[in-house]
């Protein structure tokens, strides 16, 4: 991401200074704001060059980045730049012109605006666009006046006076896009926030964070406790695994990986974080029979190996499905992970289960292949012939005798015939073999289900590709 950009609306071929910054800004500018606009402003012909960045601005003109950030806050409540992102800091140069593109009645905020500026009673506003930036928000997001306020109201309590606009403005945008619109979905907000205060300062001492409680802290305990589901104890056993090292973010990561690997208790997490040197080592082994290699598994653990152990599955099963899939020239992770999701939707995570399923593939292709041979051909069984015997005895209910009969009335023809005299005996509520034969007896020799080699398993192990369209 580049430090400083122009905004999709300004001219991209060259950098000028705008005679509206002139006339209607400079003056409100104080000596560092105006030295970090322009710099940043010479930034934007070029915004790939290695000088664009924050660190170029506060080395030039002798600044602290809070200083430089401080500037750019006040040169955002002006309207002459937007804060993309605070970490790490991104400026976008807006079009000065389209500043002036909208009127607003003397009176239409007039309230608003005697409520903002007790808000601020140390701070002058003497300049229009300190109130327009709010103006603006309020107009394209249609929040109620009385709504920003008290979010206003606030992040003041929370920040001091020293708090900028567009700092209220992206807090206002997330509640918004969290669906806070009304005054009593404000107070609801609020009041979850500070009720958490407690558990706040018992997670900061976990993790080590000495300094003060922020906005920020508190939206990703609302969201590790509303949105994922965790529980107070889950989160502070979390945190006391980070051995105090890496804060709230760590912590939102380690619980994001909890969450995805459907670990959501202590005892779930412990069993989880026992385990993830056992994944680990499993992640190396699947790499190794399929042929691959990864100098670091973390992303094959989280992604892969930590999905398939949560469905059921074990090593064993695992590393049999990675034979299988050697064995058919899969050689990727995620066309092992499509057969291993096909034996999850079966119910089968096991490697009893695995091969008892495989085998049934197996005897149904030799049932095909026998009513295939009743038609008079000795071809092999297809995906075609696959899809059709599940529409028979699935859709259409036929027992196999039934099908094995209509296959020898259609000798010398092809499957599509049996298909069409099949469908012709369902239409006419024709579904037993003494229907079809007209009383004679017609009677399917039992016989146990064969055994097979695991190596002929495995080559039944492609045939999966027919059930759901699987592909590599």
């Amino acid at each position: 991401m580049s430090f400083c950009t122009l905004s999709k609306d300004s001219e991209q071929s060259a950098v000028l200074v705008d005679r509206s910054f002139i006339v209607n800004y400079l003056p409100q500018c104080d000596e560092i704001q105006l030295k970090v606009y322009m710099l940043g402003l010479s930034f934007c012909a070029n915004p790939d060059a290695p000088e664009n960045s924050l660190q170029f601005i506060c080395d030039t003109l002798s600044l602290s980045e809070s200083k430089v950030e401080e500037a750019f806050g006040s040169l955002a409540d002006m309207g002459l730049v937007n804060i993309t992102s605070y970490s790490p800091l991104a400026v976008s140069y807006k079009n000065i012109k389209s500043n002036f593109a909208r009127h607003y009645k003397k009176d239409k905020y007039s309230d608003f605006n005697a409520q903002l500026e007790a808000l601020f009673p140390t701070v002058a506003f003497n300049n229009i666009n300190q109130y327009t930036v709010y103006y603006d928000f309020m107009e394209d997001t249609k929040i109620k006046p009385e709504v920003l306020i008290t979010i206003a109201r606030y992040c003041v309590n929370l920040k001091g006076e020293k708090i900028k606009a567009n700092y209220i403005l992206a807090v206002a945008k997330n509640w918004l896009d969290e669906g806070v619109r009304t005054l009593a979905d404000v107070d609801e907000k609020i009041k979850q926030l500070e009720l958490s205060g407690e558990a706040m300062r018992m997670i900061c001492k976990a993790v080590g964070k000495k300094s003060e409680i922020d906005l920020e802290d508190k939206n990703l305990y609302l969201k590790w406790t509303n949105n994922w589901g965790f529980g107070l104890d889950a989160i502070l056993f979390a945190a006391k695994s980070l051995k105090n090292k890496g804060g709230f973010l760590r912590l939102d990561s380690l619980l994001d990986e909890f969450y995805r690997n459907n670990a959501m208790s202590v005892q779930e997490m412990d069993m989880y974080l026992a385990n993830k040197q056992a994944m680990y080592k499993l992640a190396y082994n699947v790499n190794k029979t399929l042929g691959l290699y990864y100098e670091n598994v973390e992303y094959i653990v989280e992604k892969y190996i930590g999905n398939w152990l949560s469905h059921g599955f074990d090593e064993r099963a695992i590393l049999l499905v990675a034979e299988y899939c050697l064995d058919n020239s899969i050689r990727t992770l995620e066309g092992m992970n499509k057969r291993v999701n096909k034996f999850y939707s079966e119910g089968c995570v096991s490697v009893e289960a695995i091969n008892e399923y495989l085998a049934q593939l197996m005897n149904r292709d030799l049932e095909i292949k026998k009513i295939i041979e009743l038609t008079g051909s000795s071809r092999n069984v297809n995906s075609y012939d696959r899809d059709a015997y599940k529409v028979w005895t699935q859709m259409w209910n036929f027992d196999h005798d039934v099908i094995e009969y209509g296959a020898s009335l259609c000798q010398g023809k092809t499957v599509s015939a049996l298909n069409n005299l099949l469908a012709k005996w369902k239409n006419s509520g024709v579904m037993t073999i003494d229907q079809a034969k007209a009383n004679s007896v017609f009677t399917q020799p039992q016989t146990n289900a064969p055994t097979y080699t695991k190596e002929q398993l495995s080559n039944y192990f492609y045939s999966l590709d027919d059930l759901d369209g699987i592909e590599d």
